[in-house]
């Protein structure tokens, strides 16, 4: 894991409206993951812990063994479980190489008292993903 940079944070749309300050101190919260093809980003069931932001790749989300989401670049995984705490609501796996950028469970309440922005839209983000997946 490496340092994230605050460039590479300003791309993504989850992130794009913070000005530099946020975005440096967002940087120190956030960890960098990458995964080769065929490899697991969460298992359904797990504990969560982080939640992720695709910059690059495409993954595909599994619901009791059942393909039911593809997700790519600027997307969003894994923030229902952590929004909701609850154990992970479904398995994703890289369908390509992976560049994601990860914020651990430990710094959701920095992130909420600093910037209730960005909460209140995973909060969005993980209700409308809720939605679709048990509509």
């Amino acid at each position: 894991m490496s340092a994230v940079d605050v460039d590479r944070l300003a791309k993504l749309p989850l992130f794009g409206e913070l000005d530099s300050y946020d975005l440096g101190q967002l940087a120190g919260w956030l960890v960098d993951v990458e995964l080769h093809e065929g490899e697991p980003l969460m298992e359904q069931g797990g504990m969560p812990d982080m939640l992720f932001v695709l910059e690059t790749g495409t993954v595909e989300v599994l619901r009791d063994g059942e393909r039911v989401a593809s997700l790519g670049p600027g997307q969003v995984v894994g923030e229902i479980s952590l929004i909701e705490p609850q154990r992970r609501t479904a398995t994703v796996r890289a369908t390509s190489d992976v560049r994601a950028v990860a914020l651990p469970l430990e710094h959701l309440d920095q992130l909420e008292g600093e910037m209730p922005e960005i909460v209140r839209k995973l909060r969005w983000i993980a209700g409308k993903r809720h939605d679709e997946l048990d509509g």
